[in-house]
């Protein structure tokens, strides 16, 4: 089995799709000019979907997110500083077990990791 899409209902769907085009390299496949609904891909079988959000007063809840590994330290460094340059509201970068990484608010407060496993010893 495989995973084949995620569907988000957020605010504002055009910023947001802006954002993982920007920041994750999705593409865009639907109408751009749509605020009801964008549809990307990342290129390796995942569909990105984001829909209206209907309701204003609704929320994820807490510690919900997306999570984006990435091959190596560096690339999670490069990622914190690309976002912070850019105004966005982006964790410190926390190393613990579970690897390297840092947490950044997408349009709409939809939290996002991006994480370097550990290397094996």
């Amino acid at each position: 089995m495989k995973l084949n899409h995620l569907d988000l209902q957020v605010p504002d769907v055009q910023r947001t799709a802006l954002f993982f085009e920007r920041y994750f390299d999705f593409e865009h496949g639907s109408n751009r000019a749509s605020p009801a609904i964008a549809i990307l891909s990342d290129r390796h079988g995942l569909v990105l979907v984001l829909q209206k959000l209907k309701d204003p007063a609704q929320a994820y809840p807490e510690g919900f997110h997306l999570g984006f590994y990435v091959d190596t330290e560096d690339a999670v460094m490069q990622f914190h500083a690309r976002a912070t340059g850019d105004g966005l509201d982006v964790s410190e970068v926390i190393r613990n077990n579970r690897g390297t990484m840092v947490y950044c608010k997408a349009p709409g407060d939809l939290l996002v990791e991006v994480n370097c496993r550990p290397r094996s010893s």
